[in-house]
């Protein structure tokens, strides 16, 4: 069944680049003859070139692989506003031409409205690259209602999908840790997708090196995302992190400074994997709801559980906001909260767009992000 769906998907992603194609050589071929053999050949490899650069990895040159998946992935986010702006344009004139308003210049001038849309899309994907490659760090003030043992406030910095691998490499990573040492921090959290999936990349340039260079007064902790399980590597990635110096929650909790409580959970996504995630409630088992819980919890999915749980605050990612506009429409649809803040009584909830990207290194409608919580406990 997941074939024939990938199947369909795969043909329907065919058919919508044929689309483009067509409009965009009815567009420019009557002022500028074109070589239609050359058009559709350029055209169809870079539809096909992450696709390619996927099912290839274990197979190209990794020079090879690495251009493949860069230019593919630049047409996966150019195709998404091509195609958006090609459908606007074919209703316009056709709208046009029954009202009879369709304006003489752009009757005769087709080219000239190629051309403008291919100029903002270029543009559109350099303010992309943009967002997706300089980091913001995001701050956030809450309260929780309970004393902490000796601690009046806890400073916790949080990042969420770095996707290392191929796209993002160690020198992102290095900026990362650069930026989370400039806060100061009491506790750092790792909220899933550290790693993309495919760890080869990852142990040959020793990425997961500059982990070590975290500084916080309570330590490092992370937790898994749906990527880590995909190239079934589950085990070695764990041992990675924490040989690094991170400590990696999977359905345990800690309990730091005898002040709060840190529960990181298997992420829901396991299951699929083998890895069935512990009840919440059976969870907590042993731990004291007199002081603050603080949850990890890769995706802001079935968040009755933790209310149910009174749960004090749950940090989460996984969503990009959408990554790319309009698709932030279809997160924010699907999610109680897809980017930002939530308080529902005494349940706080943090998600974070996350600091890397999967596929295109391209944001719109948002931004490569740490957070910087600082957590203000009862006196």
């Amino acid at each position: 069944m997941r074939y024939v769906f990938l199947g369909v998907v795969l043909v329907i992603y065919g058919l919508l680049n044929y689309y483009i194609g067509l409009r965009g050589l009815q567009s420019v071929n009557a002022k500028i003859p074109i070589n239609k053999a050359a058009y559709w050949m350029i055209l169809g490899s870079f539809a096909v070139m992450y696709i390619v650069g996927m099912l290839g990895k274990n197979y190209l040159p990794e020079m090879l692989d690495r251009i493949f998946s860069t230019i593919g992935g630049y047409w996966l986010a150019a195709f998404v506003y091509l195609i958006g702006f090609v459908v606007i344009l074919d209703i316009s004139r056709f709208l046009g031409k029954k009202l009879n308003i369709m304006p003489n210049i752009l009757k005769n001038n087709t080219w000239l409205i190629a051309l403008s849309v291919l100029v903002i899309v270029a543009f559109i994907l350099v303010i992309g690259t943009y967002n997706a490659i300089v980091p913001r760090v995001v701050n956030y003030n809450i309260s929780i209602d309970k004393k902490a043992g000796d601690l009046k406030q806890l400073k916790c910095i949080m990042i969420s999908d770095i996707h290392l691998g191929e796209e993002v490499g160690r020198d992102r990573l290095h900026n990362a840790v650069e930026i989370i040492n400039k806060q100061g921090a009491d506790l750092v959290v790792f909220t899933g997708d550290l790693i993309d999936n495919d760890i080869k990349p990852i142990e040959k340039a020793h990425m997961l090196d500059e982990l070590k260079g975290i500084k916080s007064k309570y330590g490092a902790y992370a937790i898994l995302g749906n990527h880590e399980y995909y190239g079934k590597n589950t085990e070695k990635i764990t041992k990675l992190i924490e040989d690094s110096g991170v400590t990696v929650l999977r359905d345990r909790y800690v309990k730091i400074q005898n002040s709060f409580y840190l529960v990181g959970r298997e992420d829901s996504s396991g299951s699929l994997y083998g890895y069935n995630r512990a009840k919440l409630s059976s969870l907590l088992t042993g731990v004291d709801k007199k002081l603050p819980v603080i949850v990890l919890d890769h995706q802001p999915v079935s968040l009755a559980e933790p209310r149910k749980e009174a749960i004090d605050l749950q940090l989460s990612g996984h969503t990009h906001a959408g990554q790319l506009f309009p698709i932030s429409l279809v997160t924010s649809a699907i999610y109680e909260e897809d980017n930002g803040y939530l308080k529902d009584k005494r349940f706080n909830l943090i998600v974070s767009c996350g600091y890397g990207t999967w596929g295109p290194a391209i944001r719109i409608g948002s931004q490569s992000e740490i957070v910087d919580i600082t957590i203000n406990f009862a006196q």
